[in-house]
């Protein structure tokens, strides 16, 4: 048999090559594509222990919520930024997120999904949720969020399998806007200060009590 020319064993590559990438384009989504996962009332998509999460982003096409601290109980340091014209804005939360924590630290599902049932009764994709725990060899969970055309239910989709979940999406809504509502101070109150007047949304400040003594009634 003649040998083939380099001409002829270039061409022969190129044409293997090019082969091999149509093959892959056909065989991608088979392969890669995870397998469905049956999900029922009642199955947890995620779980962590609140204590445990030291971060959670919220990303929109509106702009990007981060919540992040470095310890256990410690407070939640948040930085949130705007796609629009508004201005950042940063602040402080107590560890527990004012009782909001507990509930992204576990995703129920109220009913599993296909992924029909979630493209025709999910159709708003609002964004990514990624929570994370300082647990060694847990990885950080990052879940698509959808709503319904009423955004009055969420589902989410995570690891090949979507599922509506036990969540309202007034939390969404507070993730958002968490300096707007339980933003703590970063610096204590001056002693002796005037309270300012409360604005609409809360704000906690500390100050350190007066060490001298009190005033005797007697003359």
């Amino acid at each position: 048999m003649n040998a083939l020319s380099p001409r002829r064993a270039l061409l022969a590559g190129c044409g293997l090559f090019a082969a091999g990438i149509v093959l892959g384009a056909a065989l991608a989504p088979r392969v890669l594509a995870p397998a469905p996962v049956t999900v029922a009332r009642g199955t947890t998509l995620a779980s962590f222990a609140p204590e445990a999460i030291l971060s959670v982003t919220y990303a929109t096409r509106s702009g990007i919520t981060t919540l992040q601290r470095a310890a256990r109980g410690a407070r939640f340091h948040v930085q949130s930024t705007y796609a629009d014209e508004r201005p950042p804005q940063r602040c402080t939360v107590p560890a527990d997120l004012a009782g909001h924590l507990v509930r992204f630290a576990e995703m129920k599902a109220r009913r599993g999904l296909s992924r029909e049932q979630r493209d025709r009764e999910f159709p708003l994709q609002l964004g990514v949720l990624d929570i994370r725990d300082n647990v060694t060899g847990e990885p950080a969970v990052s879940v698509l969020v959808f709503a319904n055309r009423a955004q009055s239910a969420l589902a989410v989709a995570l690891g090949g399998y979507a599922g509506e979940v036990i969540l309202p999406v007034s939390e969404l809504r507070w993730l958002e806007r968490a300096c707007d509502t339980v933003a703590m101070s970063e610096e204590p109150a001056p002693l002796l200060a005037e309270p300012a007047a409360a604005p609409d949304a809360m704000v906690v400040t500390t100050s350190a009590p007066d060490p001298s003594p009190a005033p005797s009634s007697t003359p």
